[in-house]
């Protein structure tokens, strides 16, 4: 599956490339900076997709791990291991709730930079139209 964030890759050496830079060298102020905002706006939903992506999974992780909980202590006296009791599931139970955690920390995440992502775009069109507007604007005595 193919993401925004994949770039053709390139064999021998390292290239950076700045938008603002021509291919053919120089630099030093004149040129201008391109910013693709729809890649921008692609990257920022699939960041979206893969945060829904991770609950689908958290869901699926959580229903195994109690199931394989109950599993254990099936044929044994609920609580402690003294008593019969896996101490595995009570184990499974604490790494349930890590995992829990560290699931609701990443989507969290995602959804952060989903948002920096859509916040960069609009503030990168609403740049753009308002340079446009006032090139408009600007009088020329060349017509």
């Amino acid at each position: 599956m193919s993401t925004p964030f994949d770039a053709p890759q390139h064999s021998g050496s390292t290239q950076t490339r700045l938008n603002s830079v021509p291919a053919d060298g120089g630099g030093g102020g004149g040129g201008g900076t391109n910013v693709d905002t729809q890649r921008l706006d692609e990257a920022a939903n699939a960041l979206v997709e893969l945060r829904g992506d991770t609950e689908n999974v958290d869901n699926s992780a959580d229903d195994d791990c109690l199931s394989a909980s109950r599993g254990l202590n099936k044929h044994s006296a609920g609580g402690m291991a003294e008593a019969g009791s896996w101490a595995t599931a009570g184990s499974l139970v604490t790494m349930d709730v890590r995992w829990g955690s560290q699931v609701l920390n990443l989507k969290s995440l995602l959804q952060e930079i989903s948002d920096k992502l859509h916040t960069t775009t609009g503030h990168y069109t609403s740049t753009e139209q308002e340079e446009q507007a006032r090139q408009h604007s600007i009088s020329t005595p060349f017509g």
